[in-house]
């Protein structure tokens, strides 16, 4: 037998949440404009309309995250963020005149962000800016098609009152990551690569770890000219602590010892190669130690292991080694994932492709952290010299990576991204041991993004665990490459960087079991 209770929910209980916003009379939600083939919905300054259809189930760009801001007089002020951009619900350059059209921009902390929620009754809302004393209003609200959202004086008129209604915590696009690597200065070194693993220091910093890399001496305007090419193979960052997203504070790691000649090289290139893509790392007393793949062409020919140092500010000394087993082969490619789990051991995780590309195998090795150059590979049921007994320890989809959080050890697995299917989503998995197994893989974000109307290609997924922001959710990165199927990438003479850069994510840790 069952006691049900039925409770109406306290809006003012929630210091952070999910909620859509529908406008009373026009019985239609608050959305971001633009088109998606285009990615305008992502973009500042993109215009707040309600929805032009009658929908029952909310998209993503009609989702909007309250957040708790500060109490000012006794009164709470929110901000109001879409999950789909990451954007905040903004009163463009704190215009006060009456029917200024609303728009999203980037987090300022502003009173032009700030909301106050007042209650009308029991599930009817106005929202008031704290900048300009003016209320959220629909124009048009009987139901005309892609109405305006503006601001008008508070008079308690229907089109100024919204039901708020909750909703179960979703991945979103966090725009602080994304502006990260909007890194337009020409002085800055890396400024667009397609690939972004991270590695926490012990003493706060983080190592941001590309692949092939833009200098931003190629800048032009903020583009790249066509017969550009990328400035290095690999580069690495020093952001100063997880909190700060300032990319004007993140300088390039520098070497002394680059056989091209190429100080924000880190990784060299080895001879008769023609790149060095390193993976994922860990530190180990004051050395870090990083995975790095070496090739010519689109073929692997080798990998490694290397050794980096901190020298002086931020030249560091970098050093190659070839650990048996691991080195001398590439059959499986232990760029997957690297996990200093606290039992002695570092994990490194490697994959094999199959499928044309479509899927992997997860296969794993360890090495002491005593003895980074002696490791072993789980056979199935132990620990074995011989890479050639290599058992899988679960499969994953044409992008894979490995991660450690929460005493998890977490598979991200993405949608093969170069062939531009309809299908590209993103999956997470755990498993509680580094050997598996790993649950079933648990959906939690649709890519969309488009380069000229088309699907934009991606890969590089990484997960990022230091990256903790008080709510409880795990960022997680992929890269875009610069192309799409069935449209030119070079407009105009100049490629737009934006397209070979990290886009980051955050999934709530109830949504896949941490």
């Amino acid at each position: 037998q069952w006691l049900v209770l039925f409770k109406p929910y306290d809006l003012f209980a929630y210091e952070f949440g999910a909620f859509t916003l529908k406008n009373q009379p026009a019985n239609r939600f608050m959305q971001v404009n633009g088109d998606i083939t285009y990615n305008q919905k992502f973009k500042d300054n993109a215009k707040i309309e309600l929805s032009t259809t009658l929908d029952v189930t909310p998209v993503l760009w009609q989702k909007w995250h309250l957040v708790y801001q500060a109490t000012r007089d006794g009164v709470k002020y929110y901000q109001i963020r879409n999950l789909f951009s990451g954007k905040f619900l903004n009163v463009p350059n704190g215009v006060t005149a009456d029917g200024v059209q609303l728009e999203q921009y980037q987090e300022d902390a502003s009173l032009n962000e700030a909301w106050r929620i007042i209650e009308v009754k029991a599930g009817t809302y106005i929202l008031v800016n704290a900048k300009t004393g003016l209320a959220l209003t629909a124009l048009g609200s009987s139901g005309s098609v892609g109405a305006k959202v503006v601001l008008a004086a508070n008079t308690g008129a229907a089109e100024q009152k919204w039901t708020i209604t909750p909703l179960q915590p979703e991945t979103y696009r966090d725009d602080n990551v994304v502006r990260f690597f909007n890194r337009n200065n020409p002085t800055q070194g890396s400024v667009a690569f397609d690939q972004g693993t991270s590695l926490p220091l012990s003493d706060g910093r983080v190592l941001w770890i590309t692949q092939d890399a833009w200098d931003g001496s190629s800048l032009r305007s903020g583009k790249f000219l066509c017969n550009f090419f990328f400035s290095y193979n690999n580069s690495v960052m020093i952001q100063p602590t997880i909190t700060d997203w300032n990319p004007e504070h993140t300088p390039n790691m520098t070497i002394t010892n680059n056989i091209q000649g190429r100080p924000k090289q880190i990784f060299s290139n080895q001879p008769g190669t023609d790149w060095s893509w390193p993976g994922l790392g860990v530190q180990i007393g004051n050395n870090v130690w990083a995975q790095c793949g070496e090739g010519k062409g689109l073929g692997g020919t080798n990998q490694s292991l290397y050794k980096l140092t901190p020298d002086a500010g931020n030249v560091w000394k970098s050093v190659r080694y070839t650990p048996a087993g691991m080195s001398g082969q590439v059959n499986i490619g232990y760029a997957t994932g690297m996990v200093k789990a606290g039992d002695g051991y570092v994990y490194s995780f490697g994959s094999k492709g199959l499928d044309f590309g479509y899927s992997n195998e997860i296969h794993v090795a360890r090495f002491a952290e005593s003895d980074p150059l002696t490791w072993t590979f789980w056979n199935g049921s132990t620990w074995t010299s011989n890479i050639a007994s290599s058992a899988k320890i679960g499969t994953g989809l044409g992008n894979v990576t490995v991660n450690y959080i929460n005493g998890k050890y977490v598979l991200m697995s993405m949608d093969q991204g170069f062939n531009c299917e309809t299908k590209r989503d993103i999956f997470i998995a755990t498993a509680n041991s580094p050997t598996g197994p790993f649950t079933a893989a648990k959906y939690v974000y649709t890519i969309q993004e488009y380069l000229g109307g088309k699907y934009a290609r991606y890969y590089t997924p990484s997960i990022h665990p230091e990256s903790v922001n008080g709510r409880n959710e795990l960022l997680l990165t992929y890269s875009l490459n610069f192309s799409g199927c069935g449209v030119e990438s070079c407009e105009g003479g100049y490629l737009d960087p934006y397209y070979y850069r990290v886009k980051g994510i955050r999934v709530p840790y109830s949504v896949i079991g941490l």
